[in-house]
């Protein structure tokens, strides 16, 4: 038998595309997944990291059989800044997943090495990837459950979504009495589409981001740019008020993906909005949903990290999606303890 060697990732997207999706397949079989892997998407999210050793994999021989990123953050909370790393985009091959557990570990040890005074991780709860992750490294570190997240789904293209993800007659018949399948009407005027000289003002409102409760990731210029408008991967809204803007919200085109369709759906990344009232953030989202539309997409799904309130969700009418997923902090700093923390301001993935 060949040996599992941990190692740096050699770079090659398209055969962790490959990897990850033959992963989801067998894993979830009929239902549909989300392929968080797509080249497109990776590029992304990959794009800020500064060194190779910061995305690690396993392989056997010279096929990738597991990966994990890495990514080296700067975050703040509570008047004070932090090291960090958000450890993203795990998957492997279903018969490789306690290559997982080493990956892990590894991926510890040089975060220790870079300085990182914590680690985020987001696994899904009771799968066995949060199971081996108790088992066998939950008793050597600090972890702490920083919260559970869950899924806000609004629909778009009802047929689309009741073809793909199978829906029975009950469930369309509750979302249509909740009103999800209805359009939202935006403010011409008030909401439009990101443009370059809004990147000041975003950048501005990003770093006022600040809660008592809140970590909070810090960006620089050109990550910023990168996330609010990449062609055909990602997206802003705004709101402007005066020629300003005062608020915004940022989404991924990121697919669905089952044995009878690859459906785009827009997921919320970033949104800010404090600084709104509650009609103007209703009108926001009816400006998220309407973008997601021109792009295609099927839906929109946001999460609850805890950098913003769900109510304005829920009344427009999001209907809350029962995945559960634990959000956890790998302590690694004796002198790091966040106390308090109950949301992140960062990237779901």
């Amino acid at each position: 038998m060949t040996r599992i060697e941990v190692r740096d990732f050699d770079g090659d997207l398209e055969a962790l595309a490959a990897m990850a999706r033959e992963a989801w397949r067998e894993a979830y079989g009929a239902e549909s997944w989300p392929d968080l892997h797509d080249p497109s998407l990776s590029r992304l999210f990959l794009a800020d990291v500064p060194d190779p050793r910061f995305l690690l994999a396993a392989y056997e021989g010279s096929r990738l059989v597991a990966f994990l990123a890495n990514l080296p953050r700067r975050y703040h909370f509570q008047g004070r800044a932090y090291r960090g790393a958000h450890a993203c985009m795990m998957i492997a091959r279903p018969s490789y997943g306690g290559a997982t557990v080493y990956l892990i570990a590894e991926s510890l040890r040089r975060n220790r090495e870079f300085g990182a005074d914590f680690a985020l991780l987001t696994l899904e709860r009771k799968h066995r990837s949060w199971h081996m992750m108790k088992k066998h490294l939950g008793s050597r570190h600090r972890i702490l459950t920083v919260r559970r997240i869950y899924g806000l789904a609004r629909v778009i293209d009802l047929p689309r979504v009741v073809a793909a993800e199978r829906l029975g007659r009950f469930e369309v018949l509750g979302g249509k009495l909740w009103g999800a399948h209805r359009p939202m009407r935006g403010s011409p005027g008030q909401v439009r589409r990101y443009r370059e000289g809004d990147l000041h003002h975003i950048h501005q409102l990003v770093r006022g981001v600040s809660k008592p409760s809140l970590l909070v990731r810090e960006f620089s210029p050109d990550s910023l740019a990168r996330h609010l408008h990449t062609e055909g991967v990602s997206e802003t809204v705004v709101y402007e008020r005066e020629g300003v803007v005062a608020g915004f919200v940022t989404f991924t085109v990121r697919h669905m993906v089952s044995p009878r369709d690859r459906v785009p759906w827009a997921w919320v990344d970033f949104l800010v909005w404090e600084g709104l009232n509650g009609q103007e953030k209703q009108a926001l989202l009816a400006g998220l949903w309407e973008a997601g539309r021109d792009l295609g997409c099927a839906g929109i799904v946001g999460w609850n990290m805890g950098s913003y309130s769900v109510g304005p969700f829920l009344r427009a009418r999001f209907v809350p999606y029962p995945r559960l997923i634990d959000l956890n902090v790998w302590l690694l700093n004796p002198e790091c303890s966040l106390p308090g923390v109950r949301g992140v301001f960062e990237l779901f993935i």
